[in-house]
């Protein structure tokens, strides 16, 4: 597998990287002048983020070039190759001019890197940056009791009572008690579980990949209804094969004005009678809706893998507003007073205007997806971030950054917040600078407080904690894609 695999700039950059590239060395007469390494700043929206590139004659004559980004801790990944018409220098996937008087490579960020927005750089001869410093010598956390589910888990938990509700990709869900992880019942849905369930009342929802939601007895798992949501069973291709879309999560139900709302795979936002199971409405998105929608006043909020952002009638389904942020929407936009708090593949974090959907700030994480559903308390939106391996506290009126603190791994749940403290999971990669964990930290300061590491599987190309953990009983629990559940103390020390 590539070095340099994971979502966000990395993906897009060695897919293109590697289709771009013959087999055979490309003519380089007139680049030899250019061997060296050349730094310069990314800018957007007033911000500078450093980029390096190295030129290396390589054994075949011709000369190759590496790439830093020291925002997301990438160091010396091969691009391609440099090659040379008049004053235009192709260098893997950016273009420049050369300006051999001034000593200048000027260009834009290349789409492969940055996505969406256009981001001048220029660059010159210099040595390379300076990287973050990590996080070393952290407290250990120490789990209170630990659950082998047998099979992946890459969703998110519930929790409810003295119960946590754990759904696996064997269609099993698992519903431990919260003090002790002895399991108390299971239910056997027709395929994987990627969706959060949800409790409602005595309700349980679970979303499965068979293409079903069902509803049970959320203190049995007795079956109560089943109801299709989609007419084909969910075929996900796992990442980081080819034609992956990273769809590792599925919607599950929001529940509010005596409806349940999900989306699906298929690109629908569906609108469901809690008693039964019958659809009330139906609207349709541009791609698929893979995180759970959002309900409140009235209102359904979902992002779409189209990019876009659908505010919707509660009651009818309608179109309220749409946002095209540019790239896929896969974490919920929340609510929270008269914002809505949503992120993008663009590497942006948005606050938008409830009422209109118009930008009242975009917060930009450099190079970065942010797959992470925001947790927001007080004001204060928690979120996480992919590639960039960091959380961030965000004040919600302004998108004014208090802290981001990093967590040394990609984040894509959903923070679980206290009084006191921030608890996350984040998600590990061979071959890549992410060290799979469970955090507490501080949530005044974002100093981790406790650190849980646990040992990749043998060749897996993934480990840790993808979906987002839950709390209750005095427990805070998570979840891995080994099939491991580990519980804590939630209250941090």
């Amino acid at each position: 597998m590539p070095a340099f695999s994971s979502p966000g700039a990395a993906t897009a950059l060695v897919a293109l990287t590697l289709a771009a590239l013959p087999a055979n060395a490309q003519d380089t007469t007139g680049v030899a002048a250019l061997a060296g390494t050349w730094v310069g700043n990314a800018t957007h929206l007033g911000e500078h983020s450093p980029v390096a590139l190295t030129f290396t004659p390589t054994s075949d004559s011709s000369m190759g070039v590496q790439l830093f980004l020291p925002v997301i801790h990438v160091r010396d990944i091969p691009i391609g190759r440099v090659t040379r018409e008049g004053r235009t220098i192709q260098a893997g996937p950016f273009s420049f001019t050369w300006d051999s008087v001034a000593g200048t490579l000027t260009g834009v960020m290349p789409g492969a890197i940055v996505p969406v927005h256009s981001m001048p750089v220029t660059l010159r001869r210099g040595a390379l940056p300076a990287f973050p410093t990590r996080p070393e010598a952290l407290p250990p956390g120490q789990p209170v009791w630990t659950f082998d589910a047998g099979s992946p888990i890459w969703g998110d938990l519930e929790a409810a009572g003295s119960l946590v509700y754990v759904g696996a990709d064997d269609g099993r869900l698992h519903a431990l008690d919260a003090r002790t992880g002895a399991e108390r019942w299971t239910f056997q849905a027709g395929g994987a579980i990627r969706a959060k369930p949800t409790v409602y009342g005595e309700a349980l929802y679970i979303h499965a990949d068979d293409g079903m939601l069902y509803r049970l007895d959320a203190a049995s798992g007795a079956e109560r209804w089943r109801a299709r949501t989609t007419e084909d069973p969910i075929t996900r291709v796992p990442p980081p094969g080819t034609g992956t879309r990273w769809d590792m999560r599925g919607s599950g139900v929001a529940a509010a004005d005596g409806m349940l709302f999900v989306g699906t795979h298929d690109g629908h936002v569906l609108a469901l009678d809690p008693d039964d199971g019958t659809r009330r409405w139906t609207f349709a998105a541009g791609g698929s809706v893979l995180a759970t929608p959002a309900a409140s006043h009235g209102r359904v909020f979902a992002g779409s893998y189209d990019g876009k952002i659908y505010a919707l009638d509660a009651a009818t389904g309608a179109q309220l507003w749409v946002h095209d942020t540019g790239a896929p929407v896969t974490s919920t936009p929340v609510p929270a007073g008269d914002v809505i708090v949503a992120g993008s593949r663009s590497y942006d974090l948005f606050g938008l205007d409830a009422a209109s959907g118009a930008v009242r700030w975009d917060r930009y994480v450099w190079f970065s997806w942010i797959e992470s559903t925001p947790a927001v308390r007080d004001g204060i939106a928690y979120v996480g971030s992919s590639d960039a391996a960091k959380i961030m506290a965000v004040e919600v009126a302004t998108g004014r950054g208090l802290w981001d603190s990093d967590v040394l791994g990609a984040s894509w749940g959903t923070p679980a917040v206290t009084d006191r403290v921030v608890f996350v999971g984040v998600r590990g990669q061979a071959n890549a600078a992410y060290a799979p964990g469970a955090l507490a930290l501080d949530r005044a300061t974002g100093r981790i407080v406790w650190r849980f590491s646990v040992a990749p599987p043998a060749d897996a190309v993934f480990s840790g904690f993808t979906g987002s953990p839950a709390m209750t009983a005095g427990r805070v629990v998570f979840a891995a894609v080994d099939g491991r559940v580990f519980a804590f103390d939630g209250e941090a020390r």
